[in-house]
């Protein structure tokens, strides 16, 4: 008896992390959709689950990017004062399908166009 309720509990831990995996990335994301903008840091979120970017793209259209989480991005030595307000970027991101523009976008790529710093990661589930 002790055998099945150790599985029970298994399987129900396992579906409650892959329920809560879900619940912050989203099946409707174009992971191979990638898109590529130059603008200038407007916001930075430092928040759970994962660090946000606004960006103002040079069209003049404003961009929600997601990031990584603050411990994954301390681990590359990145931290509050790696970007800056103000700092131009080029950067590259998937997008979540329809209204591209107004739906958060997955960070793939960014670079700093004053002294050529980057962080890029391969695009997720490509």
């Amino acid at each position: 008896m002790s055998r099945r309720v150790s599985m029970f509990f298994a399987l129900a831990l396992g579906l409650g992390i892959a329920g809560a995996a879900a619940a912050h990335h989203p099946p409707l994301m174009e992971r191979c959709v990638i898109l590529s903008f130059t603008g200038q840091v407007e916001q930075i979120e430092w928040r759970m689950p994962h660090v946000e970017l606004f960006i103002r793209a040079d069209d003049g259209v404003s961009h929600r990017l997601i990031w990584r989480s603050f411990h994954q991005l301390a681990w590359v030595d990145i931290d509050r004062d790696t970007l800056r307000i103000g700092d131009q970027v080029v950067f590259t991101a998937t997008t979540q399908r329809n209204d591209v523009l107004e739906r958060p976008m997955l960070l793939s790529n960014i670079r700093r166009i004053s002294d050529g710093w980057e962080w890029s990661q391969e695009p997720q589930g490509c």
